[in-house]
């Protein structure tokens, strides 16, 4: 169903990214390391399960949003839930897979009903370059492919950088897919641009998902409606284009709470995501332990402004000057965070949602 919360894995639940959905299909087949970018609700979660699915390769997805702290044990159970479903889904390989995985350090894989079950002991640490080896030893490609990977650049026990350097210079058989929605950090945290860096230089590929055009979004809000069996005012949905511009995560939000009766104002369904899109910001300023982030997101929620006018607002605001550098590194991050981007040498909050909730930080 289009306006499911939950990730599609059907080709037909993928509202057509068909130009994106080849790329990933062609790399996922071919290619060492891949990067699937882009804005927040822009579907790459949902272009990585398609993609996965058609290019009709073995793979091991690991999704480390749910790693809240990206602790040794956290990222542990994360790889002990996605190396259970790979054995589920790949019925013709179990057997060989829970050979290759025998004795592996703190994982135990068991038969247990309704299938097989693989359990984080705890005891005796689980080494990662192990287990991708042994993924590698199987004989045949597979991918692994892990959801905001920029997440694991606060795991401090491992340097997952060299964990992927490693795989993909000495795993023939491995392929890498990392997705991330904070695309700056992405790049930041695999260092392809710094020449220190494990992964310096290695070839990859990368797809990159987009805004749907005004057209593409009414469609979309058609056609979800339709499969729903439930008529939606035309001039409602024009306005749900204007309002979400593009972007398919909110589209698919306003038709979820349409559809299931819980919101059927759009002005209701805004506010409903502006407070969602507000609690995740405070999050975000309260990890960045800084309250001039507040103070520029607050600047740009009132629509695009150029470097001197966010300088002069921090100004303001601290009662001081401040150096440019400073001002220039506090952009930079909002910009590598994929929460503001540059629009013709002006800054702007790349979400509409995002730029309502801004206003009321």
């Amino acid at each position: 169903m289009l306006f499911s919360p939950e990730p599609k894995t059907r080709r037909q639940d993928l509202y057509d990214f068909d130009r994106e959905l080849s790329a990933l299909v062609t790399a996922l087949r071919a290619e060492r390391l891949t990067l699937v970018t882009g804005l927040r609700r822009t579907g790459k979660t949902s272009l990585l399960r398609v993609a996965l699915g058609e290019a009709g390769v073995t793979y091991l997805y690991v999704d480390v949003r749910l790693s809240l702290y990206a602790g040794y044990r956290d990222i542990a159970e994360v790889f002990a839930r996605s190396l259970e479903d790979l054995l589920r889904r790949e019925a013709s390989l179990a057997d060989r897979l829970r050979e290759a995985l025998r004795g592996l350090k703190g994982l135990e894989v068991s038969l247990s009903p309704p299938g097989v079950r693989v359990t984080f002991r705890g005891r005796g640490k689980l080494s990662l370059s192990d287990l991708f080896t042994r993924l590698n030893d199987l004989g045949e490609p597979i991918v692994v492919a892990v959801d905001e990977a920029q997440e694991l650049r606060k795991a401090n026990w491992l340097r997952f950088d060299r964990l992927f350097a490693y795989a993909y210079d000495s795993l023939p058989n491995v392929r890498l897919v990392l997705t991330g929605s904070q695309f700056g950090l992405l790049y930041d945290f695999l260092g392809l641009e710094d020449p220190r860096a494990p992964l310096f230089g290695r070839a990859f590929r990368e797809v990159r998902t987009r805004r749907l055009s005004p057209d593409e979004a009414l469609d979309f809000l058609e056609r979800g409606f339709s499969e729903a069996g439930v008529r939606c005012p035309g001039d409602l949905m024009e306005k749900a284009v204007d309002a979400f511009d593009g972007i398919i995560g909110w589209l698919t939000y306003l038709g979820h709470l349409y559809v299931t009766g819980g919101l059927r104002d759009l002005e209701d369904v805004i506010r409903a995501a502006s407070s969602l899109a507000l609690e995740e910001l405070r999050n975000l300023i309260s990890s960045l332990r800084s309250p001039r982030y507040a103070v520029i997101l607050r600047t740009l929620a009132g629509g695009r402004a150029p470097w001197a006018a966010i300088r002069r607002r921090l100004e303001d605001h601290e009662g001081r000057s401040l150096n440019p550098a400073t001002v220039s590194q506090l952009i930079g991050t909002l910009v590598k965070l994929g929460v503001v981007e540059e629009v013709n040498g002006e800054y702007a909050v790349a979400d509409p949602v995002y730029r309502l909730a801004a206003s009321r930080l």
